[in-house]
């Protein structure tokens, strides 16, 4: 689902590759259309806090401005020339720089500052020995054979965004990237897709429209997931456990289950080890099939199944009792060296972690024809109370 953010540049540049012609038939608003859309981006980011969106958004509209401006100044061929074989040296170092190296709070003074020379170092190409350097840097020219530097269409520049878009795409899928991952990919294509058909009008605007429209799709998915998804475990929350229940089929069944003495294993270990505990369960319950699992709150989980079969229903909730119950768990080093060489000297002197056992209870009941979501969480939550009742570490299912 993440790589939908990267849908405006593929449609941009599939958009260029069959239907050509249309970028000359559609007028746009220039430049008003993409400070409207990178405006759009950046109040939503700042009414939700997403601070890291702003670069990019500066990214784009430095880029942008640059181009404007070369367009509109009176620059002799050559420096023209120049401009548009600095532009993809820049725009690849410094989107690469801004995908992968960590940046400072944009609210501080190292954040601002880092806001203003992504947004304005760009115009710096306008001068032409600035853009002299910057060609040198070119990979693009190492990528032209002989043969394709006499033609017209700019070969060694679509090999190298081939490539690099190529190498960085394997990297966000091996990573199971986040879809703002994917809209900085795709902002960084759909600008070096303009630079291929820079002799098309509108070209620009419509290349930084589609980098500005996959952050949007970005935040949007952002803010799907903060207000969906918990951060701790990776689990839908209980909002989106109410959606589904409110939807439940009539042969369905419904567990409330929590972790054991959970409170006194948070007093005796801290609450670092406690939220470890709860990232397990999350890992296990993501990864076990049969069920829908949800964070319901605190260390309570809910688990929906889409079937009323008891003997499955047993089963399945037996097997992920036992998995926890016998998962030795870890517990991580409460405070560990900064230095890296001297943690690597202590690491060997210690003895192996200390690892603790976890266990869990499980309530579970079957949809009833008039039940409300209210009424069938009540009554797993009491068939939850039994099984700790009865000793914990239990399944109970009535």
């Amino acid at each position: 689902m993440a790589f939908f953010a990267a849908l405006p540049a593929i449609v941009w540049a599939l958009a260029i590759w069959i239907f050509p012609e249309w970028l000359t038939t559609i007028s746009l608003p220039v430049p008003e259309a993409v400070f409207a859309a990178l405006g759009l981006v950046f109040l939503v980011a700042a009414f939700f806090r997403q601070w890291y969106w702003f670069y990019w958004c500066a990214w784009i509209g430095g880029s942008y401005a640059t181009i404007q401006l070369g367009l509109q100044q009176p620059l002799a061929q050559k420096e023209v020339s120049l401009l548009y074989e600095a532009l993809p040296v820049w725009l690849s170092i410094s989107a690469l720089l801004l995908a992968f190296v960590n940046k400072p709070l944009l609210l501080s003074g190292k954040g601002i500052l880092t806001v203003m020379v992504v947004g304005g170092l760009p115009l710096a190409l306008l001068l032409p020995q600035v853009a002299g350097i910057v060609v040198l840097l070119s990979p693009a020219d190492i990528l032209t054979l002989p043969d394709w530097q006499q033609g017209s269409f700019p070969m060694g520049l679509l090999l190298w965004t081939i490539a690099m878009a190529g190498i960085w795409a394997t990297y966000l899928l091996y990573k199971t990237a986040s879809s703002f991952a994917w809209s900085q990919w795709a902002a960084w294509l759909a600008m070096m897709i303009f630079l291929l058909v820079v002799q098309h009008e509108y070209a620009s605007t419509w290349a930084a429209l589609a980098a500005a429209t996959g952050l949007l799709l970005a935040l949007a998915d952002q803010m799907v997931k903060l207000a969906y998804i918990d951060e701790l475990t990776g689990l839908p929350q209980r909002r989106a456990l109410i959606s589904q229940l409110q939807h439940l089929r009539k042969r369905s069944a419904v567990c409330m289950l929590d972790v054991d003495y959970f409170k006194k294993f948070n007093d005796r270990y801290g609450h670092e080890v406690g939220d470890q505990v709860l990232r397990l369960l999350g890992s296990i319950l993501k990864n076990h099939g049969g069920f829908k699992a949800y964070r319901y709150g605190g260390e309570e989980f809910t688990l929906v199944f889409a079937h009323n079969n008891e003997d499955k229903l047993k089963n399945a909730l037996e097997s992920v009792r036992r998995e926890i119950a016998n998962y030795p768990l870890k517990l991580r080093e409460p405070s560990r060296p900064k230095n890296k060489s001297k943690g690597k000297e202590e690491r060997g002197k210690k003895d192996e972690a200390k690892t603790v056992k976890v266990t869990i209870s499980l309530g579970a009941t079957l949809k009833e024809p008039d039940d409300t979501p209210d009424s069938i969480l009540k009554r797993a939550d009491e068939n939850l109370y039994s099984a700790k009742e009865a000793g914990r570490n239990r399944v109970v299912l009535k």
